[in-house]
């Protein structure tokens, strides 16, 4: 059925009898019905179609895009409610902050009368206060035939500044009933806000540290990038690498990426087929461009055979779990020995015996010390130009996920310890002068548990053994108690990865709400005030968090975040998370970083890096020493400030998040010398191709105004 009126007018109508009705009961409105609708700043749940973000996790018989009853064009959500059962509609975790109501229009059927109960889901999926529908609509029953317009305080379901994951519409009688018919769902009640008084202070005199060229780092990062954004590091790493075999040169496992297949990622010339050949031209090509070279050491014991695509896995389970026995690599169900005859060849840390270059490709075993060696008599040790940073491997904790094929059994908080200290150690006695990373953690669960714990998070056997401390701090300690024992260090980088876990960030989505929560994620970087907007639903503070544990169990360690990507960096909005990231970084001191795995050039999140590096296109960009920069409103401004060293002049980073908004703001720097001019380079939506050099603004007394256009990055150079 068609609603024979004109919408727009009909719900200023229907809102002042709403409001009549509910007076004559003393009950309070929410202030959208008070007010002209502002649609533009409504959340669309579901209008004829989901809203952007919206999916569906409904339970009850229900179907999307009902033409029976169709409600302004728009076909509707037609819903049978029926033994408890009911509508879920899902949405990565986000904030009802400004939102007042719940808004929707219902059609009775041809019955009317049913009995709905409606709340909405917290991040961590659990359902809240539960609201009578009907109650919530002139005269308290829901009427047959006729469409009805129902606003739902959301104070009536605690739900006000809150994050949430969703709506529910519930049968609330327990017996079946007739279906009812919904739509143009919405969260209402947004204002626009008035343009704040933006001002960011900047003093080269405070919280002064020097910023690590080494966050500014990438994985298989080809040499236009080495170059053109004056990378710091290039890092040779992922799933592939943890089966890379050394000795063929040109063979790796796709693992679980690719349906456990060998494959040579066309790396199919005859240098890439000599002993780390496609290693060496990695290496070859970071010299090259003076960029620091991050290689992954495998220590998974075992790495593809050849590179044939045909060498692939068989029968492999969904998932691993605990050995069958202790020490066996076997899992109930499930032996990977053919498999790992099929597709690969034994591989161990130690030779034990003279290293040969080339290696013997006929005795069956693959050698990582030996590889080590090859490298060190090809490039020369890390402190003379040689590799500098080995990786202890890529993401053992998920190893029974990602290699289940030959590493079924789930790695325990002892065995990561002891596959650690045997390649370290075996490394470190090729070459001394080496940095090592490890343990190389997936992320969040990682940094708390070891595999053996997964899905049994309040049990934790394996924890629990350990003095229920959580692993990275565990692993720490216990690195340090045998580095203490050895007289020389074993572990030089604590190395974690991040990516943001809430729904749509990593992934790409694009939709309003995703992009502001994208942004919004970067604060689980560093802010312990930010409560994480995903199933982890607590404060992340990654950095702090991890220089604390590094300050209590092994100080001295540095930090490295080798795997990290906030995702649609083929979008301003990508571009501007992945330009804050970085800021964060320097800020923070973090030492090193590496992002997954290269932003397409010319994209975004390519500029942002090029921002930093080389804005103007002759190698500079932000300064190398972090300075204090405050921002009044760090949620629409985010600001950086760094000294240029080699010119001793002050460069400051502002990031207008806002999508839709200028902004003018007032900075205010305080130098060690007078600085009266300062350069300006942008990066916005006017012109995405490239970073625009602007005309140079003037400083007066340590002040100046300046327009931030919507969605921007702008750099600068004071002198």
């Amino acid at each position: 059925m068609r609603c024979p009126c004109d919408f727009s007018r009909f719900f200023t109508l229907s809102v002042c009898i709403l409001m009549t009705w509910v007076a004559a009961r003393a009950v309070n409105l929410p202030e959208i019905a008070a007010t002209p609708r502002q649609v533009a700043l409504d959340l669309t749940i579901y209008d004829g179609v989901l809203g952007p973000g919206w999916q569906d996790y409904s339970w009850a018989t229900h179907k999307l895009g009902d033409k029976s009853f169709v409600f302004q064009t728009h076909p509707s959500l037609q819903f049978t409610p029926d033994s408890w059962k009911g509508l879920y509609l899902h949405h990565a975790a986000f904030n009802t902050e400004g939102f007042t109501a719940l808004s929707l229009w219902l059609n009775g059927g041809q019955a009317g009368g049913q009995k709905i109960a409606v709340c909405v889901v917290d991040a961590s999926g659990k359902f809240g206060v539960k609201v009578d529908l009907a109650k919530n609509i002139i005269g308290g029953r829901i009427p047959p035939n006729k469409w009805t317009l129902a606003i739902i305080p959301l104070s009536r379901m605690n739900a006000q500044n809150k994050l949430i994951t969703g709506v529910s519409f519930q049968d609330s009688s327990g017996a079946a009933q007739f279906p009812i018919y919904l739509c143009d769902i919405r969260l209402v009640g947004r204002k626009p806000r008035a343009p704040a008084p933006y001002t960011v202070d900047v003093d080269t005199a405070r919280d002064a540290k020097t910023i690590s060229p080494l966050i500014y780092g990438m994985a298989s990062a080809p040499a236009v990038y080495l170059k053109d954004l004056r990378l710091g590091l290039n890092r040779w790493g992922g799933n592939p690498s943890t089966r890379y075999n050394w000795e063929k040169g040109n063979c790796w496992s796709a693992a679980g990426d690719w349906e456990f297949r060998n494959g040579n990622y066309g790396a199919v010339s005859a240098e890439a087929r000599k002993p780390s050949g496609v290693a060496d031209q990695f290496v070859e090509g970071n010299r090259a461009a003076g960029v620091a070279s991050l290689l992954t050491i495998p220590t998974i014991g075992w790495v593809a055979k050849d590179d044939n695509n045909e060498s692939r896995s068989l029968n492999v389970p969904a998932i691993g779990g605990a050995p069958v026995s202790p020490g066996s690599e076997a899992i109930v169900g499930y032996d990977p020995a053919q498999n790992q005859q099929r597709t690969s060849i034994r591989s161990v840390a130690r030779k034990g015996k003279p290293f040969v270059d080339p290696p013997d490709l006929t005795d069956g075993v693959v050698y990582q010390d030996e590889w080590v060696h090859h490298l060190v008599s090809k490039f020369g040790q890390a402190g003379k130009g040689g590799v500098q940073f080995y990786a202890m491997d890529n993401e053992a904790d998920i190893w029974d996920t990602t290699h289940r094929d030959v590493h079924p059994v789930a790695m325990s908080y002892d065995q990561m310890l002891s596959m650690f200290m045997v390649y370290s150690r075996a490394v470190k006695a090729v070459d001394a002068n080496a940095q090592i990373t490890g343990p190389v953690s997936w992320g969040w669960t990682g940094y708390y548990h070891s595999p053996r714990d997964r899905n049994r998070w309040n049990e934790r056997p394996d924890r629990k053994a350990h003095g229920d401390i959580p692993f990275i701090p565990w692993f720490l300690s216990a690195v340090q108690k045998r580095d203490k024992l050895a007289g020389s260090r074993s572990l030089d980088v604590l190395d974690f990865h991040y990516y943001p876990q809430a729904n749509g960030v990593y992934t790409g989505q694009t939709d309003p709400q995703i992009q502001a929560l994208r942004l919004r994620s970067v604060r689980a970087l560093w802010d312990p005030t930010y409560t994480d907007e995903s199933w982890i639903a607590e404060p992340v503070m990654l950095l702090p968090r991890m220089k604390d544990w590094v300050a209590r169990n092994y100080p001295g360690t540095r930090l490295g975040l080798t795997e990290w990507n906030f995702g649609a960096d083929s979008t301003m909005n990508g571009g501007l998370a992945v330009a804050d990231c970085l800021g964060v970084f320097g800020r923070e001191g973090l030492y090193l970083a590496n992002y997954w795995t290269a932003p397409t050039v010319g994209s975004p999140g390519y500029f942002a890096f090029r921002i930093f590096r080389n804005a103007d296109g002759k190698g500079r960009g932000f300064g190398d020493k972090s300075v204090r920069a405050i921002s009044n409103v760090p949620d629409d401004i985010s600001s950086y400030a760094a000294v240029d060293s080699t010119t001793g002049e002050p460069t400051v980073l502002l990031i207008n998040k806002q999508p839709d908004r200028d902004a003018i703001i007032t900075l205010h720097i305080r130098h060690s010398k007078p600085v009266s001019m300062a350069g300006l380079y942008r990066y916005d939506a006017s012109d995405i191709t490239s970073i625009q050099h602007l005309r140079d603004i003037i400083i007066t007394q340590g002040t100046l105004r300046l327009k931030l256009p919507a969605y921007s990055i702008t750099l600068l150079r004071m002198r």
